[in-house]
């Protein structure tokens, strides 16, 4: 009778896969392929691949926790914003990102700050509105859009341009903000969340173009 040797030292051939596959990809991260980047600020080892012929769409594989939707990777030409899901094999993440074009100056840590002066209707105090620091995020602005989908560019309404940046909390990113692109005033008229998960993604600014000073 032949014996059944399957458990034989408690080999478990799923977790020899994972640990060569694991091997494989961390010989890549050091050999020539590798590539030093910072994520959202954190240096990082990580691949790199390319996507189109234009070089504006990249994709990135690293280590689970060092990617995620909607993170900032300072790489080569400048900065890349990672703009799908990362997909998880255990091994790696893997995630599209695209070249940012241009950036966003919004303030960060606005004060109100007591005046010394009393409003003589209300009795209170009057404050003024010190604005904090200003902060450039990176972005990507376009007039264009893809359907379904597809790689093919559809022209957007005319005036109207999105803008897709990290997801933020900052209290100046409201339907009214105005910015400015290519010397051009944009007005955020709606703002798309539908790619933030639990605070982490992206978000897409609708913005039309100023026309007249009554906008």
């Amino acid at each position: 009778m032949m014996r059944n040797f399957k458990n034989y030292h408690k080999f478990n051939p799923n977790q020899k896969i994972s640990f060569d596959g694991q091997s494989i990809f961390e010989r890549g991260l050091e050999g020539f392929q590798g590539e030093d980047v910072f994520v959202d600020g954190i240096s990082v080892k990580c691949l790199i691949q390319s996507k189109s012929n234009d070089g504006l769409f990249r994709y990135i594989l690293a280590k689970p926790d060092e990617i995620k939707l909607g993170s900032v990777v300072e790489w080569d030409v400048g900065k890349w914003l990672i703009v799908t899901q990362p997909n998880d094999n255990k091994i790696y993440k893997k995630a599209e990102m695209r070249l940012c074009n241009n950036s966003i100056k919004l303030s960060s840590g606005d004060k109100q700050v007591d005046t010394g002066k009393i409003n003589e209707i209300t009795g209170k105090p009057i404050k003024k509105l010190v604005p904090g620091e200003i902060i450039e995020v990176p972005c990507i602005f376009e007039r264009t859009t893809s359907v379904n989908g597809s790689d093919q560019p559809i022209n957007l309404p005319d005036g109207q341009a999105h803008i897709t940046i990290p997801y933020s909390t900052n209290p100046h990113l409201k339907i009214g903000l105005k910015t400015q692109f290519y010397s051009e005033e944009y007005i955020v008229h709606d703002i798309d969340y539908s790619k933030v998960i639990d605070g982490v993604g992206t978000i897409k600014l609708i913005a039309k173009k100023k026309v007249s000073d009554n906008q």
